[in-house]
């Protein structure tokens, strides 16, 4: 058994209009891959425990399955991670990890508003501190932050369920847990979750180097370049699929035998 942990739900569920395995199996591949090369134990949910009623709350088990590990990465399945990328558990202390999201301030204050309005009205949130948890490292200490989450998921879980002001589901209810009690948040860069790539411009290349690259001239895309972590939402869900298997197709071959 390793001393070090990625988990990801990858589940397909008639809650959701997409098929989770059309694009999660581009995600699994490299993250398994790279889990291998790095002696990591990677577990992935794809079977949808039927005591939550949509299947992104099965990322809350992590609390159970993790608890034997010192360190552990809790991913989401439209991620993927750079064949090279250096082991990120190996870096950190204790605490929890992740990346300032403030990509969309008016859905994140909508978020905030709405969320914080109805469960938190006596706290009020840092955003400086916001982190998106679509990619989350911390120590085993700090993973009953996921045990405090699903308790408050069944605490509240009628209101949770029939949720229709928007705001996502479990992002900022995470966030406000963390800080009303008080974890150690750490921020990392953005190289860590490449999250709305499509406003940063990651999905273009430096135009004016000709030579190297991936392709004999280096069209890489900057995401590829420049980050670890590959985070494929902040566009429309359609394009996810097309977009993460062209990855692939692009780099996937590079995950086999790399030494590095």
């Amino acid at each position: 058994m390793s001393k070090y942990l990625v988990y990801m739900v990858a589940v397909n569920h008639n809650s959701s209009k997409f098929k989770n395995s059309d694009y999660s199996q581009y995600s699994i591949k490299s993250w398994e891959a790279w889990c291998k090369r790095r002696n990591i134990d990677f577990v992935v949910v794809d079977e949808h425990n039927d005591k939550y009623s949509f299947p992104i709350w099965n990322k809350l088990d992590v609390c159970d399955v993790g608890k034997d590990y010192d360190k552990i990465a809790i991913v989401d399945s439209d991620t993927m991670i750079h064949w090279s990328a250096p082991n990120i558990l190996e870096h950190i202390e204790s605490g929890v990890y992740g990346v300032q999201d403030n990509a969309n301030l008016r859905w994140l204050n909508e978020s905030v508003g709405n969320y914080g309005g109805e469960f938190f009205s006596d706290f009020k949130i840092n955003l400086d501190k916001y982190i998106n948890a679509g990619v989350i490292y911390l120590d085993k200490e700090s993973l009953s932050i996921y045990e405090k989450l699903r308790d408050f998921y069944f605490e509240n879980r009628e209101k949770l369920d029939s949720w229709n002001k928007g705001g996502g589901r479990e992002q900022t209810l995470f966030n406000f847990l963390l800080q009303k009690n008080n974890y150690d948040i750490n921020l990392l860069s953005p190289e860590w979750n490449m999250f709305s790539m499509h406003k940063k411009e990651m999905f273009s290349y430096n135009w004016q180097d000709t030579d190297g690259g991936i392709a004999g001239k280096d069209t890489t895309p900057h995401f590829i370049k420049y980050s670890w972590v590959w985070h494929f939402t902040g566009f429309p869900i359609e394009q996810r699929t097309s977009i993460m298997k062209q990855t692939w197709d692009l780099v996937g071959y590079l995950y086999e035998g790399y030494e590095g």
